[in-house]
């Protein structure tokens, strides 16, 4: 191919921009622009997406062993990301020279030792980052994660109630909250903490259930907070949000006077099998599927409702460890079966404290933790 006057040109490591743009493609459609920007020292990437306002910014320090950066050509262009990533994809591992070239048409040209591939661009204006705003907090990145997913099994899948499709993230009092809910769920967890600069954010569920994956296990990430948006940052990666306009409800409401409530201790490895067999036989999808527990004095019964079960009846009595009084349960095993699966490693007992038939009972285990679990029972006929 014959091309014309070089206007960006750079010299950069395939496995190495694959990486960069793998993690974009987390928030990135194929059909919206990737603005690339070849300066003195770095390639800077940026992409933005409309449908879930959040931009992301990646940064490739020049000449490092990783990357292999050479910029020989200083410029700014956009180009398709779906096409972009799609092309360094299938380019070999090693080297790639990228290119504009002055044709009529502009066109970004990806060179390996055995081939080339272009892809229409456009010029455009160097894009100077995300905005500086006020930093109220900083996290090392794998302790964040690991924060996160204490509570993220619990947040909302349906779009329909945007609120609950994030993270309530808050800081007040030297008390850190971590929250999700969507109704018929809740983990929630509280510490104590030494940072002083009080923070209340939304975070987006892509952001809080992928942070090792975009930040990587090792480094600190910072907020900063804007006017209308929210940054997070680290070494060579920036993500940022819009600020979600309205306030996360008060869960605390939802957390029944424990003097009250009656506590259902069961082994934990028979209960989760149990639930497990149970959820493998429905047929009712995660959401749609309820189960029966009737506790008596010594026992419990797991028996499939009609919700969810068309095909299979199912019962299994259970010996209880601790003495209760006679109630039975409406319940979605998922939810139980997700919050067992989030206590904390070593857990032998499942316990069960149980308010009344309608009231959010918790689940827990013997094993002391900073996280709540809470399920709403589910009304039977």
């Amino acid at each position: 191919m014959e091309v014309g006057t070089y206007q960006m040109r750079i010299i950069i490591n395939q496995e190495s921009l694959l990486a960069a743009l793998n993690k974009m493609n987390a928030f990135l459609r194929s059909s919206e622009m990737l603005t690339l920007s070849a300066k003195s020292t770095s390639l800077y990437l940026f992409g933005k997406s409309i449908s879930t306002n959040i931009s992301s910014e990646i940064k490739l320090t020049t000449k490092t062993e990783e990357t292999g950066l050479e910029i020989k050509e200083k410029s700014t262009i956009q180009v398709n990301f779906g096409a972009f990533i799609k092309a360094i994809r299938e380019s070999e591992r090693g080297m790639l020279e990228i290119k504009t070239s002055n044709t009529e048409d502009l066109r970004l040209v990806i060179s390996s030792s055995e081939f080339e591939i272009d892809i229409f661009a456009k010029n455009t204006e160097y894009h100077p980052g995300f905005v500086q705003g006020k930093k109220v907090g900083k996290f090392e990145s794998e302790s964040l994660s690991n924060l996160f997913k204490e509570v993220t099994y619990s947040i909302s899948k349906l779009q329909s109630r945007p609120l609950f499709n994030h993270v309530h993230f808050k800081l007040k009092d030297n008390q850190l909250l971590i929250e999700a809910t969507d109704d018929r769920c809740m983990a929630r967890y509280v510490a104590e903490t030494s940072q002083q600069t009080e923070f209340d954010l939304l975070i987006p569920e892509i952001v809080s259930k992928n942070i090792n994956k975009f930040f990587g296990k090792e480094g600190v990430i910072t907020f900063e907070l804007h006017d209308t948006e929210i940054c997070f940052k680290s070494k060579g990666m920036s993500i940022e949000w819009e600020l979600y306009d309205k306030e996360y409800p008060d869960t605390q409401r939802l957390i029944p006077d424990r003097q009250e409530m009656t506590c259902y201790e069961i082994n934990a490895k028979s209960f989760k099998t149990a639930l497990r067999r149970m959820i493998k036989l429905s047929d009712g999808g995660d959401d749609n599927t309820t189960i029966r527990l009737e506790f008596s004095e010594n026992t419990v019964q797991l028996i499939t409702d009609n919700f969810g079960f068309s095909l299979f009846n199912y019962h299994q009595e259970l010996p209880l460890l601790s003495e209760g009084k006679k109630i039975t349960l409406g319940v979605n095993p998922n939810y139980i079966l997700n919050a067992i699966n989030h206590l904390p490693k070593g857990s032998e007992v499942v316990k069960l404290v149980v308010l009344s038939e309608i009231r959010p009972f918790i689940v827990e285990s013997e094993v002391s933790s900073n996280t709540l679990h809470l399920a709403t029972p589910i009304r039977m006929n």
